[in-house]
């Protein structure tokens, strides 16, 4: 098994400490699902995160997701046995992200009340490999997926049937594996019984690949799945976990498998994805609740916030519609303040899939607003959107440095959190050292907020901050001493 490896944050700090300023490449924007291709789709809005529920309050999202999981209902989630075998209800977070982006203040984290494992499941063989998540506290809004059952995967799962995968897991191909905090999709293609359990080699677009026998693969609760982009294999990978294999397309979309295991290396040709068949656990299912029959589409669904800009008492919000049910006729737009008022804006929604901008003013500077949005048709009114919190001239949130790490050569890497706006772009983020008698050392802050300062006077103690600004000022960290090496 090697798709579950949460992200070590002192791990990639070390490394990122090892490496001179002028050895550093530009931030990973590679794919995700191993060669796949860039999210958010609205075609996932089902995804969802698995986080350590520590890590994330600690954290955030970005550093305690370890799986994903596919929303089922607003309160069940269907995802991989092997992710929560180990581990309790109270140490669960489950987080749906409409950007894509595990950093994102536009996500929605939600506690875990239950857990249910397939009672079969087996962590010597990966047999059986599912299990159900309830949540405390219902996703509204959130687009959800009909697990398929066994007639509809006939179809579904043929023989070279297109499927596709999206998660939040590694990069690359093999250890040390690389992450960044945005989606990726991969379309894939079904094995047949043949190569999957069966033994025999598979070709797909002239790429031919090693099938698994018996020995590896039960093709009754297992299905296999891999692509090929421009002559290279596409695969889910480390951290895709629990994740969706979707097949079918339009309102027959089906979650036909379920993340598993594969290979030490990831989008080889040596072996295939493989993928709990959701088909074959329709009973367990069933019996924990899920439900197998599409959610009506005679309502509309609430727009996504994809664009927020202030003045010093104005908010101007970006709203792109979902792709699924009624079309909506318009939006209105709510921003909450801490003592429960409401004020809000109303646009006419422009034929999908076109954006609609409503500007909300009359707002006090500096007050922290929480911002959601719902479509209307034919008086309808959708379910709420995600919330944003925003906050109209407001300062950026005060950052964090949350771990240091000094190597020899005058590099010291550091580790920052708590970056945020506050509803304004951030114009610059970086972290700067000083020390009395020397000049001043600083390096931007980058992704997953690491950021490398070089250039230190060995043997001495600098003073060091982060530093974020917006168009209406800067806030600095506590300040942090290192002695460099």
């Amino acid at each position: 098994m090697r798709r579950l490896a949460p992200l070590g944050i002192l791990v990639g700090l070390a490394l990122l400490a090892a490496v001179p300023a002028s050895a550093q490449a530009a931030p990973d924007t590679g794919p995700r699902v191993v060669n796949g291709e860039p999210g958010p789709s609205e075609d996932f809005g089902f995804l969802v995160a698995l986080g350590d529920r520590s890590r994330y309050q600690a954290l955030g999202m970005d550093r305690a997701q370890f799986c994903g999981g596919t929303l089922a209902s607003t309160t069940l989630v269907i995802t991989a046995a092997h992710c929560v075998a180990d581990i309790t209800a109270r140490d669960l977070v489950v987080g749906s992200f409409p950007d894509g982006d595990l950093a994102s203040e536009s996500g929605r984290v939600v506690d875990v009340s239950g857990i249910k494992l397939n009672p079969r499941y087996n962590p010597v063989t990966q047999a059986n490999d599912i299990a159900v998540l309830t949540l405390k506290a219902p996703l509204l809004g959130v687009p959800t997926l009909t697990p398929a059952t066994a007639d509809e995967a006939v179809t579904l799962t043929a023989a070279r049937a297109p499927a596709s995968v999206a998660g939040w897991g590694a990069t690359n191909h093999r250890e040390p594996w690389r992450f960044t905090s945005v989606y990726r999709i991969g379309q894939l293609v079904v094995f047949p019984t043949d190569s999957c359990g069966g033994g025999d080699n598979f070709v797909i677009d002239g790429v031919t690949f090693r099938g698994y026998g018996p020995d590896s693969v039960d093709a009754r609760v297992m299905l296999c799945a891999e692509g090929v982009r421009g002559g290279t294999p596409v695969d889910s990978c480390v951290g895709d976990s629990g994740g969706p294999l979707v097949g079918g397309i339009g309102e027959a979309r089906r979650l036909i498998g379920v993340v598993s295991w594969g290979l030490d290396q990831c989008a080889t040709r040596l072996g295939a994805g493989v993928y709990a068949r959701v088909s074959a656990f329709t009973r367990f299912l069933t019996d924990a609740g899920v439900p197998f029959t599409p959610e009506p589409t005679d309502t509309p669904l609430p727009p996504r916030i994809s664009g927020v800009t202030t003045t010093s008492s104005s908010i101007t919000v970006t709203l792109t519609p979902a792709s699924g049910g009624l079309p909506p006729d318009e939006y209105s737009v709510s921003a909450r303040d801490p003592g429960g008022r409401v004020t809000s804006c109303s646009v006419q929604a422009p034929a999908r899939p076109a954006t609609a901008q409503c500007t909300i003013t009359e707002l006090t500077p500096g007050t922290s607003y929480a911002v959601s949005a719902i479509a209307i048709a034919a008086g309808t009114p959708s379910a709420p959107s995600a919330e944003r919190t925003v906050t109209p001239a407001g300062l950026p949130a005060k950052p964090r440095i949350i771990a240091t790490e000094v190597e020899r050569g005058g590099y010291a890497g550091f580790v920052v959190s708590n970056i945020r706006g506050n509803g304004s772009p951030i114009l610059r983020k970086q972290v700067r050292c000083s020390a009395s008698g020397y000049r001043t050392r600083s390096a931007p802050i980058v992704t997953e907020g690491l950021a490398l300062v070089s250039g230190l006077r060995r043997g001495t103690t600098y003073t060091c901050v982060a530093i974020v600004a917006n168009e209406y000022g800067v806030k600095q960290s506590d300040k942090v001493r290192v002695r460099a090496r």
